[in-house]
Order: C-alpha cells, then structure tokens, then sequence
C-alpha cells in the first residue's frame, strides 16, 4: 500500500475487519482527486489520533469510490489500523480539538472529512440496520409550518415563536410550548393547502430518494420521525418509499374544511424525547441492536436521536446542532450518508439500477 514510501490506492472493495482496532476517515471531495493529497492525511491523522498508537506493522490503507478509475474519485476511505479503538466520541473530540489545523487541511484540498471507528463502519456494512430521518430540511428542504403560515399571511408571528424558543426565551422554553403556540396562528388554514403544498411548494432533497432506495436494497428498515405534521409526513413516506411515519396530528374542522389551530387530543408530540423513544422502540421491534441504527436530522430536536443511534448525522444542520453533534457532513446530496455506512460506488449504481 506505501510502495517507497508512497500512498497508492486499493482495491475498490477493501474489507475493513469488523473486529479490528482504528479509524476510517470518509473524505468528500469538491472534484474528483487523485491521491496525491492522501499521504498529507496520514499525517494529519497521525496527530490527531496519537494518543491512539497506530499498528505499525499494518500499514494505512485508502481505496476510492470509483469502480471505473481506481486513481480518480470524488469519495474515498483512508484506514489508520490502531492499537486500540477510539469511540465515535473520542473521535469528536479529537477533532474538535484540533480544529484549526483539520479547518485548515479541509480548506486546502478542497473536501469535507468525516472520522469514525473501523467496528461502527463495518457494523453499519456487513448488515442491514434500521435508518431514521427527520422530515423538515432533511428529507424535504422546507420548514412546514413556515409555509402553513405563509400561506395566510402570518409567517413572521410564526418565525418570531421560532426564534424566541431558539433563545430558550419563556414561554417558548420546550419544543412543545412552541409548537402549540405556532399550531394556533394556523387558524383557519384550508385543508386543501396539503394537496397545494405536495404539488408547487414541496421539494425533496437532493439524494434523499437514491439513499433510502439504496438503504431498502440492503435490507435496511427506514422511518420519518417529524416535528411536522401527518398529511404531508404519511405523503414523504410513500413517496420515498420509507417504512414508517411518525408526527404531529392536526384538528380538522369538517365543516369549514379548515385547521382549527389546535392539536389532535391524545396523540403523542414528536418532540425530542419521542424521537429518541421511537428510535429505540422501532430498532426493538425490528430486533435490530441500537449501533446498527443511524439518524439523520438538522434540527434542536433531533439531538437526541443522534447521539443515542450507532451513528447519528447532523446534515447541513443549524449551528448549535453542528456543534453539538458527533457526526456533520454538509453537502448537496443525501446520497452521501450512504459512504458512511460501507456503501461503494458499485453498490449504489447496484441499487439504483433496481426496480
């Protein structure tokens, strides 16, 4: 693998053994690279990782994406065998604690760089697991109720609620108070407006389809867990061909065809807590062992579905959520969750090509 002291890549399938120590560090690249920047990575890795001695004897590997050019790839692996393992947290930490100089690589070569144990990523590929995703801004790219609100007019009273709950300010100090609270200023909102909103205002995310076509094609189950609503949820669902559907349910008047601007008495409120109730309850159910879960979520409220599953990706997520979390990836495409867990190039075009 370092022929005269030099990084050349793998083979395309290179097997990471599920019971050996160390990282696998996922590179994300602007355009597609040679490996001429790899062997800076080794070093950088080297740093970061040093309280982690590497085995010397096992040399880093790298191996590309790419099933067609071995040496030219836009996603490639670099494995760093380690005496011990480190966990996804120490990962984090690791590289948050070298920030700057890991800021500085990633802005010179140009690519995004994701760190997690060799035995997560061989867990998440040798089989399948259960997959959840938050619905606003992650599988589709609009925030519902905002365009709820917009739709009659009151989209600023609406965003002001979301901002104070943002700033913990009271009484919007749990997600709850302020779903409630943005659920009366809808009011009057015609019922037609699902059918308006599935036809001209709602978008999915690029890659969002390929990803869970991808992750059913592994025998993964999948799931929407939204802080949204059930009509548009329910829709996301079959569309995306996911297996379960989970959200918030609205009052319907009959009568006037109109949301009454109150929630349905009874059902559960998919708040933070019930995400992560869900996760576990879905991965039991499906006797799937929890680190072969992963999350996907943008938001506040999907905290703690990220860090309880296997793996849990916070995707071009808010601020705080960016910090917060053990896992970013910020991108264009959902697709590339699907690398995360073991998946090539070949894979994907595999599953794609499916019915």
């Amino acid at each position: 693998m370092m022929g005269n002291g030099k990084m050349t890549p793998a083979e395309n399938d290179f097997t990471v053994n599920a019971d050996a120590h160390g990282i696998v560090a996922t590179l994300y690249l602007d355009e597609p690279h040679t490996f001429l920047h790899v062997a800076a990575l080794i070093t950088l890795l080297d740093d970061i990782f040093s309280s982690f001695k590497p085995i010397r004897y096992q040399r880093p590997r790298a191996w590309p994406d790419s099933p067609g050019n071995s040496n030219l790839s836009r996603v490639m692996h670099v494995a760093r065998p380690c005496e011990r393992s480190p966990t996804l947290a120490d990962c984090h930490d690791l590289l948050e604690a070298h920030g700057d100089a890991l800021s500085e690589f990633q802005s010179e070569h140009e690519l995004e760089l994701v760190v997690q144990p060799y035995r997560l990523f061989a867990t998440h590929r040798d089989a399948p697991g259960l997959a959840v995703f938050d619905m606003d801004s992650t599988l589709i790219q609009q925030e519902v109720i905002d365009e709820l609100a917009r739709a009659i007019g009151r989209y600023d009273e609406v965003a002001a609620i979301t901002e104070a709950a943002m700033r913990g300010e009271a009484p919007y100090t749990d997600f709850e108070a302020s779903l409630r609270a943005r659920v009366a200023l809808l009011k009057g909102v015609p019922i037609s407006i699902w059918e308006d909103m599935k036809g001209d205002v709602i978008t999915f995310t690029p890659g969002a389809r390929d990803l869970v076509k991808v992750l059913r094609a592994r025998g993964w189950k999948t799931a929407v867990l939204s802080g949204g609503f059930t009509p548009l949820a329910n829709w996301v669902a079959r569309e995306l061909g996911l297996d379960y559907a989970f959200a918030n349910h609205l009052v319907e008047d009959p009568e006037s065809k109109t949301l009454t601007g109150e929630l349905v008495a009874g059902k559960p409120i998919v708040h933070a807590q019930k995400k992560l109730d869900l996760l576990h309850q879905l991965a039991g159910e499906n006797d799937i062992p929890i680190e072969r879960t992963i999350a996907v979520g943008d938001g506040s409220n999907d905290l703690l579905m990220l860090g309880a599953a296997g793996l849990g990706v916070a995707f071009n997520a808010k601020p705080k959520v960016q910090k917060a979390a053990l896992t970013r990836l910020n991108g264009e495409s959902l697709l590339d969750v699907a690398y995360l867990i073991g998946c090539t190039r070949r894979d994907i075009d595999a599953a794609l090509a499916g019915p």
